[in-house]
């Protein structure tokens, strides 16, 4: 007798503990299946947890009356109570104050159901919190806990791998208990209603292994947390969330944070990188997890794009009667494959796993009879760019929440409130998918203040006992919650996860029982609220201020924050339309890189736009633009491919930034060879702000990309007559052949180049091998591509002129236009010659105090240049794009000599005063005369090509866009056609011509708008397609003789 009184007597001491821990364990691993409704037509159900709890409850009152446990102190009492006060003044707002809910007992309910919801929730915190009364206790539920999450996973296995049952809440018919099969796209949920609740409960779960992983001392204990931990791991990858991923390298940071108190920065440094490197590897090359990843950062797009452009054939393909095309057809590949060879079916994209319709609609068919044609479903612009669970959120979820916010501030709309689009509709189920913008709306700027005092307030608690708890498994869970909360709020961003119900379960039962522990520590370890101290602070502030001192003097920090400068100046206005300065220019360049996105890659014959003869001077039907070898349009469409979802004009731009960026350190490194790292660094910022080279450094023109060849090409050379290496001989050898297949005008830099071997060797130079093999691998490709060119007169742009077609060379006009208007004026801003003529006179030495006339010879073959193409120069601005980087050097070189070496001529102060204001006026007025280049000076050419694109859609058609023979119009129509009439419209229609569009109201356009109106003239059936007081577009044939798409 006395023994069944003991085990009563047991029983009645241990009795909530007893039945906490089976709660702790079952509500995770009992799956959602529903009782009954818990309201008609709602998803919310009862589940047989809610009995349990309820009973629990019952039991822990009971033990409160009897004295058998205790309420508090609780730290969590006056907050929790708060938050339920000001949720039912939401509710009583809801209903009388803002009328969100209307006065039926449907809707009250539903809103009332949610509040005791979240009672129930915090329910189990008060439980278990009084639960907690031996830390013996506190370690069985962390045995218990570690089991569950292995029960969880292998039960995930069996649903992934063996097809075991699972039981879904994510919609309403789903949540009646239907026994689910997953396919193989669908995702992990486990014991869980849904994956996200699922991934959530995992990554809460790793937080605290990882803790403990790091606590447990014998190797036995740390092997098995490790393989629990894995298993969990894998599980993760497995619901496929992002968003919890986040959230667990979120919460393992914060775990090594609060370690770092006790450990050091060092220790917790190094497991850090650790896990965390562990964790996104293993996620980036294993699961489904990776895939969201890379389509969040368009990573897919960026490597299937690269991936198409290895696998695409280069050219276009072979025509003839003999010739048959080998393919893998599905209708005919059987004959000849078995059953393993055929290849996989495209998959679909992966937020969307079948073709939706939305229903049917009314039409009729070319014979007048009604019929019924499925409409596909159409998404949004965030569902594009995102993915369709980001585009729900951004277009209506979370509009709606701020919405119910709005209503009230203060108290929100109410409970179940912001799904709902009117007062009276009945929602199934409520989602905001954002717990900070749920609880906004709900319950208000009140309701959001006091849950979040809930959250600090078990962040305080924690945080006074973490660091004098000696107990290594106390400690791991006091810092694994503390971890979780803040990977939770993490979570939060994207999921209402306090109101899923086994994570809410959970975490309330986690909370309960690391307060309650820390409620029986011994005084000693229970402390205050205060800063504690890291163990090796010292040691690493002290070694991160001379890592900083280091990269504070290292000329590449410099560097790199000049490259950024140049970065970020780069784009000002690059998503402008291509109707800028030398648009028609930049139009014909684009255009190949165009062509060869929508024809495909064909280097050896690229084709513009334009049809005309203006640019040859004889027909050119096909298109062809033989000028340089397309090596700048095929980076670009490597750039395009790199940079999804923009237009080629962004792509085209883009590449040659990088190209200027590659040109600048190019820059830097040539000069600081040559003079110093002030002066090499000076260079590269002048290179970088100059204002006319920020323009013409982003425009769609070869030119940026020939001078970063050719700098490319001077470096490589320095460094093989320097070390004589071959490796650097191979590559000026690389660099000096793309830059002359790019432009001829590259030659000109054989003066610096020819200077430095003539340093090295002198006259022997005349007996080095390598240097005239050198010379004939550079050349003979150039060579092979005029060869191949020539076999195309009509795409050969006349360029004889550009020599001195003019007679303008050595004449004033001459040295007005290149030296005073050009170079002066609108590259340095007329006060920059006030640093280049002290560089000019600068003196130079080699490291044996010898001459160096390196730049001056540079100097000396850009003049070259000047004169031989003397009216090219003249006659377009963006020819001296090659002169910028010599004339930055000597920009820079006067700079540092004004600067450095006045002392004894000048006032020191004084000097260096005048340098940097010659240096703020060369930048102020060279932006002056730079700015008017960002302009579009003609915005109605623009505004009549979208308008044509967008009337015409995917059709195409030759088009006659007049704009006295600049290409930029026709360019804007995105069609190939002709910027100029080149005959009568009879002729130009017998030449192809489909559409004419005009900005100009000329006689001839009148004439034709009258015709196309008139209607009365079989010969030009004349078709008006659109007529405004900017534009008119015509279409000139029949719809029969219109080329199909």
């Amino acid at each position: 007798m006395s023994t069944l009184k003991g085990v009563l007597s047991w029983l009645d001491e241990h009795l909530l503990f007893l039945i906490t821990g089976f709660l702790l364990a079952f509500i995770p691993l009992y799956p959602k299946l529903p009782l009954f409704e818990a309201i008609p037509g709602y998803i919310v159900r009862v589940r047989i947890e809610d009995f349990l709890v309820g009973v629990v409850l019952i039991i822990w009152l009971i033990q409160l009356i009897r004295g058998k446990a205790k309420f508090g102190p609780n730290p969590l009492a006056k907050p929790i109570i708060t938050y339920l006060v000001i949720g039912v003044l939401s509710m009583l707002s809801a209903i009388f104050v803002i009328g969100t809910v209307p006065m039926e007992a449907l809707h009250i309910g539903k809103m009332v159901l949610h509040f005791l919801r979240r009672v129930e929730y915090f329910s189990l915190f008060f439980v278990f919190f009084s639960a907690v009364k031996s830390l013996k206790q506190v370690k069985t539920y962390l045995i218990i806990l570690v089991l569950t999450m292995l029960a969880i996973t292998i039960y995930g296995y069996g649903q992934k791998y063996l097809y075991w049952p699972a039981y879904s809440t994510m919609n309403r018919e789903f949540s009646k208990g239907w026994q689910l099969v997953l396919t193989q796209g669908a995702r992990v949920m486990s014991t869980f209603g849904g994956h996200y609740d699922l991934a959530a409960f995992t990554m809460a779960i790793l937080v605290f292994l990882w803790a403990l992983f790091f606590s447990v001392k014998q190797r036995i204990w740390k092997l098995l947390v490790f393989i629990v931990l894995g298993g969990a791991f894998w599980l993760l990858i497995l619901t496929v969330s992002r968003t919890s991923f986040l959230a667990y390298l979120a919460g393992v940071t914060m775990l090594f944070f609060f370690w770092m108190f006790r450990k050091g920065i060092r220790w917790s440094a190094t497991r850090w990188t650790g896990v965390i490197l562990l964790s996104v590897l293993i996620m980036l090359m294993f699961g489904d997890l990776s895939d969201r990843f890379f389509k969040l950062l368009k990573l897919d797009q960026r490597i299937g794009g690269i991936k198409s452009l290895l696998t695409q054939p280069v050219g276009a393909p072979p025509t003839g009667s003999n010739i048959a095309f080998l393919e893998n057809n599905p209708a005919n590949i059987g004959d000849v494959t078995s059953k393993s060879d055929f290849p996989p079916l495209p998959t679909k994209p992966f937020d969307i796993t079948t073709d939706i319709l939305d229903g049917l609609e009314a039409t009729t068919s070319a014979s007048g009879a009604a019929i019924l044609k499925q409409v596909p479903r159409t998404y949004s612009q965030n569902a594009k760019i995102y993915d369709l669970s980001t585009g729900i959120r951004l277009d209506a979820l979370w509009p709606r929440a701020i919405a119910g916010f709005m209503r009230n501030p203060l108290l929100g709309s109410g409970y179940s409130t912001l799904t709902k689009t009117q007062v009276t509709e009945f929602t199934e189920a409520e989602s905001t998918d954002n717990d900070y913008l749920r609880a906004l709306g709900e319950t208000g700027a009140l309701g959001f203040l006091a849950f979040g005092w809930i959250i600090v307030m078990i962040l305080i608690s924690i945080w006074k006992a973490f660091l004098r708890v000696k107990d290594p498994l106390i400690f791991s869970l006091l810092i694994g919650m503390a971890a979780v909360v803040c990977a939770l709020l993490v979570n939060a961003v994207y999921i209402d996860i306090f109101e899923a119900s086994k994570v809410a379960f959970s975490f309330w039962a986690l909370t309960g029982i690391t307060l309650g522990a820390i409620k029986i520590l011994p005084q000693e370890e229970k402390g205050h609220l205060v800063l504690p101290e890291i163990p090796d602070l010292k040691d690493t502030v002290s070694d991160i201020k001379s890592l900083l001192q280091k990269i504070i003097a290292s000329d590449k920090t410099y560097l790199l924050i000049i490259l950024l400068v140049a970065l970020i100046v780069r784009h000002y206005k690059i998503h402008t339309p291509l109707a800028d300065w030398h648009s028609w220019r930049q139009a014909d360049t684009s255009a190949v890189t165009r062509n060869f996105l929508r024809y495909g890659i064909t280097p050896l014959v690229p084709r513009y736009d334009d049809l005309s003869s203006v640019a040859s001077g004889m027909p050119n039907p096909e298109g062809y633009r033989m000028v340089e070898f397309p090596l700048y349009n095929l980076a670009t469409v490597v750039v395009d491919k790199l940079f999804p979802g923009y237009n080629i004009e962004y792509s085209g731009r883009l590449t040659s930034i990088f190209a200027s960026l590659g040109s600048l350190v190019f820059l830097y490194l040539i000069t600081k060879r040559h003079a110093n790292v002030k002066v090499g660094l000076g260079a590269a910022a002048f290179f970088a702000i100059l204002p006319y080279n920020i323009f013409w450094s982003r425009v769609i023109l070869p030119e940026p990309t020939l001078v970063f060849l050719s700098l490319g090409m001077i470096f490589f050379f320095d460094c093989w007559i320097t070390k004589e290496k071959i490796w650097w001989w191979v590559l000026a050898v690389v660099f000096g052949t793309a830059a002359l297949l790019v432009k001829v005008t590259v030659v000109f830099f054989a003066f610096p180049l020819v200077y430095l071997a003539w340093r090295k060797w002198g006259t022997a130079l005349f007996t080095k091998l390598l240097l005239y093999v050198y010379a004939v691998l550079i050349v003979l490709p150039f060579a092979l591509w005029r060869l191949h060119i020539a076999q195309f007169p009509a795409g050969i742009p006349a360029y004889v002129w550009l020599l001195n077609g003019n007679g303008i060379r050595f004449k004033g006009a001459w040295f007005w236009w290149l030296y005073a208007e050009r170079i002066a004026k609108l590259i340095l801003g007329g006060w920059g010659i006030g640093l280049l003529i002290p560089g000019l006179a600068a003196k130079l030495s080699d490291r044996y105090e010898k001459p160096n006339w390196f730049f001056h010879v540079w100097l000396l073959g850009m003049v070259a240049y000047l004169v031989v193409f003397a009216t090219g120069n003249v006659q377009h601005d963006y020819y001296q794009i090659i002169l910028v980087p010599i004339l930055c050097i000597f920009l820079a070189l006067g700079s540092v000599t004004l600067w450095e070496n006045v002392k004894r001529q000048f006032h020191s102060l004084m000097a260096k005063a005048l340098v940097a204001l010659i240096i703020v006026f060369t930048l102020m007025f060279g932006w002056y005369q730079a700015r008017d280049l960002f302009n579009i000076n003609h915005p109605e050419i623009v505004a009549a090509g979208q308008e044509m694109q967008r009337v015409l859609g995917d059709k195409r058609g030759n088009t006659i866009a007049p704009y006295g023979g600049d290409t930029a119009f026709l360019y804007q129509t995105n069609q190939w056609g002709w910027p100029l009439m080149e005959g009568t419209i009879d002729e130009m229609i017998a030449k192809g011509a489909h559409y004419y569009i005009s900005v100009n109201f000329d006689e001839l356009t009148q004439e034709l708008v009258s015709i196309a109106k008139a209607q009365k003239d079989p010969y030009h059936p004349f078709k008006l397609l659109k007529e405004t007081e900017k534009f008119i577009l015509i279409q000139l044939v029949p719809d029969n003789r219109l080329p199909r798409s």
